[in-house]
């Protein structure tokens, strides 16, 4: 009954930290092509030094850079209001007899890092992670992936590159493929029957295409962490 409890209680700030990063959803503004490369630097929230995020500089359009790190902050914010939630919920099972027992299954910790995975061509690739733990075997994280126009500003989602329901159904079947032929990564076939790739599946670009990037558990063991695959633009176009 306690690690139930637990779980519902990760569940619940993944969801919460989720609904935070819904807001930030970018718009439809036409892509605009641009040479221009960002100057990524490192910010700490709040002078917590667990949360780290990204801001850009050096951009020609300063409305650009403007909107860019606007969406970035946000997602910051939603991390401090998860750590806070998490830190207040931990705290408040302080009580609770199994942490007397054994302290360490009411230990908490929050982490917010990034990662530049491109930043040519008049786009940036930014990937932001965050993790918890909440006491247990181990902690639970979430990745969350921003690609931008540093030209216009304009926040992308996969629907951007993949303009079409045809589109979608050629990479989810690139995938399922990929993903078949290493079961030593992912998941075997019947779990992964229903497995689609959509909107909401996080990516970033590379210079022969893009890359999927998946949650944990999504389509492998805990152990993979989040795992990558490469798509080809010859795929989808």
């Amino acid at each position: 009954m306690k690690n139930i409890k637990w779980s519902r209680l990760i569940i619940c700030w993944l969801m919460m930290f989720a609904l935070f990063v819904s807001f930030s959803l970018p718009s439809n503004d036409a892509y605009a092509a641009s040479s221009t490369k960002a100057k990524v630097i490192t910010k700490t929230y709040k002078s917590k030094q667990f949360l780290k995020y990204p801001q850009v500089s050096g951009l020609k359009s300063t409305s650009a850079q403007k909107k860019i790190n606007s969406v970035l902050l946000k997602h910051i914010q939603g991390s401090y209001k998860s750590y806070n939630q998490l830190k207040k919920d931990m705290e408040e099972l302080q009580g609770d007899p199994l942490c007397k027992e054994y302290p360490y299954a009411c230990q908490y910790d929050y982490t917010t890092s990034y990662k530049v995975k491109y930043n040519k061509n008049g786009k940036v690739s930014i990937l932001i992670f965050d993790w918890m733990y909440a006491g247990g075997a181990h902690g639970s994280g979430l990745v969350t992936s921003y690609n931008f126009n540093l030209k216009t500003g304009k926040h992308y989602t996969l629907s951007d590159t993949l303009t079409s329901k045809a589109k979608y159904t050629k990479v989810t079947k690139y995938v399922k493929s990929y993903m078949s032929k290493h079961p030593d990564i992912f998941f075997e076939s019947y779990i992964l029957d229903d497995f689609k790739v959509d909107k909401n599946t996080q990516f970033y670009y590379t210079d022969k295409g893009i890359a999927l990037i998946f949650q944990e558990y999504e389509v492998a063991p805990y152990a993979v962490g989040n795992p990558v695959i490469h798509v080809p633009s010859t795929v989808y176009k």
